[in-house]
């Protein structure tokens, strides 16, 4: 009765007073959920998972929420799942499924050939609304190396009236865990030497996708002891896990003889320690392939080096692995670095030790008062020294002997890694059209943005890529060049293109119109809080002409900030030059920031007004 009650309300509501009803708009509700969770820690790090759920959905919209998706692998097993579709109005069984019904499918990497992850699934089909689904599964995992984050709302208008989460683990073994927006209750006892901990969080807000990230419910876990395979570990802190990870690959790292003698050779002449590490990481670029291997414990331990070697292929711990055995050889030290990878990758907590990474890159400390050098080994262009957006900016867990710590990989937010400059000549002719001759330099970041168009993009895509881009509405390039390379760690981007512009200026009997033409600064282009660009144009008009409204020079002149936009001519020559330099600090806001690139794109929006010259308006 009183889910019947529920349904009921949500499917007709309520009438109120009218001066009752709230003016914020109420989400929409597809799902009612109520769900139990129960992890089970045994004295072999063993962990059982059991799940009940029970959906009440209330249309089409809904039916995704009771998708059920179990992952398995060498590691975890499914020990049973059960589905029943029923009526909550007549209490008839609609549908019953279990595991054997449910459709088998291998989770596919674009860029793994040794991957054993797969996954049951099971789609609810309804024409008919209200329904109720009810969800029970059981899995196994051989360890708790990974604790699953408890996350009690898991769609958006979904209404979670009750949602609990007990994890039941032996004293030795331990658990941690950090909780973040939980707004329910906590208990916790301990029986025959096992704690019991349950969390309880009921009538949580419904989300919409305007949900900020921070703002969600969750708890996170993680093991004090653990066991992958026959590695036993801890991981109170960093130092605990890293430790356990040099354990894991410690005896992986031997070369062929012959093969160490091969690099010594290959360095021989050079004249410095980065020097030697550019041979080297241009050597390991060339000759070995990424792939990725996921194969139970491969998800964490490397591939011998020596079979790096013979067969010319290595996931990111391998490779990694291999260069650092490569460095060994001759005589430079470094250290294996864990890194949660990803353009758009969150930092991990560092407050929480535990499993948060999915990526390796090395580290190789310099002399006293140098910053170390960062190779991304999977990255076959990427000059030594340099990351990238994948695993820039972020911590980081350094393997440095039999411990390790927590540091931050560079963010490459000062001016040299952010330079745009831009050199464009434009020619007008009496029709208004122009042609067009530009040339671009970009460092740092922004060569990067270049190197991504080189690799991925064909000609064509890339001429294309170009026409979008440009700040000149209209333009056709006719022909271009793209040229991608590097100062040590510095990478640096020219293109050059010629091209014809349509309508270029607007013209009148008495006057020619030229429209802004000046690129807009955008966020994106401030991500790294830094920016040191200068565009110049040399613009030749048809005629010698008067200008109306040349502008003074205007700027913005503030701490950190400096903008300038000058403007001349010369008989039929007109000379445009802006520059912008920003260092802007970590804790400017985002709508300070908003404001402030409105105000520099503000400085170049002004049209450029000319008065003819022409005899036939002097004998007016």
């Amino acid at each position: 009765m009183l889910l019947l009650g529920l349904v009921t309300s949500f499917l007709f509501g309520f009438q109120a007073p009218v001066d009752t009803i709230p003016t914020k708009e109420v989400p929409t509700i597809y799902s009612l959920l109520t769900e139990d969770q129960r992890i089970e820690i045994t004295e072999s790090y063993e962990v059982t998972y059991k799940i009940e759920r029970k959906f009440t959905i209330f249309s089409p919209d809904g039916l995704s929420h009771a998708f059920t998706s179990v992952f398995y692998n060498k590691l975890n097993d499914i020990e049973n799942v059960e589905i029943e579709i029923t009526d909550p109005l007549s209490g008839k069984t609609m549908e019953k499924a279990k595991t054997k019904d449910m459709t088998d499918a291998a989770i596919y990497s674009t860029s793994s050939i040794f991957d054993d992850n797969r996954h049951k699934y099971f789609e609810v089909n309804s024409s008919k609304f209200p329904i109720q689904v009810t969800i029970t599964i059981e899995t196994k995992s051989s360890t708790n190396f990974y604790l699953r984050d408890w996350v009690p709302v898991h769609r958006y208008n979904q209404k979670v009236l009750k949602s609990t989460l007990t994890v039941v683990y032996p004293e030795q073994i331990g658990l941690r865990y950090k909780a973040v927006n939980l707004l329910g209750e906590r208990t916790q006892k301990t029986v025959d030497n096992k704690t019991e901990i349950t969390w309880v969080e009921k009538d949580l807000p419904v989300q919409t996708p305007d949900l900020k990230k921070e703002d969600d419910h969750k708890l996170l876990l993680a093991p004090v002891s653990f066991a992958l395979g026959d590695y036993v570990g801890k991981m109170e802190d960093w130092s605990g896990l890293a430790a356990w990870q040099f354990k894991l690959n410690e005896e992986r790292k031997a070369l062929p003889e012959d093969f160490q003698a091969k690099l010594v050779a290959m360095v021989k002449n050079a004249s410095s320690e980065y020097e030697k590490i550019q041979i080297l990481y241009d050597y390991l670029q060339k000759n070995y392939r990424y792939v990725s291997i996921q194969l139970g414990i491969g998800g964490w331990q490397t591939m011998l080096a020596s079979d790096v070697v013979k067969y010319a292929y290595g996931d990111c711990k391998g490779l990694t692995n291999l260069m650092q055995a490569m460095l060994k050889a001759v005589g430079i030290s470094s250290n294996y670095t864990l890194v949660q990878a990803g353009e758009d990758a969150d930092d991990i907590e560092i407050d929480l030790p535990s499993t948060q990474f999915n990526h390796v890159i090395l580290q190789v400390p310099m002399k006293e008062g140098q910053s170390p050098v960062w190779l991304e080994c999977t990255s076959n262009s990427l000059p030594a020294g340099f990351l990238g957006d994948f695993t820039k900016n972020r911590h980081v867990l350094v393997i440095d002997g039999e411990g390790g710590y927590l540091t931050k990989t560079p963010s490459y937010n000062s001016l040299d890694w952010n330079t745009i400059y831009s050199k464009n000549e434009v020619k007008i002719d009496n029709n208004g059209d122009a042609s067009i001759a530009t040339r671009l330099k970009v460092d740092g970041n922004f060569a990067e943005d270049m190197l991504t168009v080189k690799q991925r993009l064909d000609t064509r895509q890339q001429r294309d890529y170009f026409n979008r881009n440009s700040p000149v509405a209209g333009l056709i390039i006719q022909q271009y060049e793209l040229a991608v390379d590097h100062k040590d760690s510095l990478l640096l981007a020219e293109v050059s293109y010629d091209g014809f512009i349509q309508k270029f200026v607007q013209n009148t009997a008495k006057r020619m119109i030229l429209k802004s033409f000046l690129g807009k600064v955008t966020d994106e282009m401030l991500v790294n809080n830094s920016l040191s660009q200068i565009d110049e144009y040399e613009i030749e008009l048809p005629e010698v002409m008067e200008a109306e409204n040349l502008p003074d020079n205007l700027s913005i002149e503030e701490d950190g900030i400096s903008v300038t936009l000058s403007a001349s001519l010369d008989g039929k020559n007109l000379h445009v030059k802006r520059e912008v330099k920003l260092s802007i600090s970590e804790e400017m806001t985002d709508e300070s920031k908003s404001e402030l690139i409105k105000r520099i794109n503000a400085l170049g929006s002004s049209n450029f007004y000319f008065i003819k010259n022409t005899a036939a308006l002097r004998n007016e």
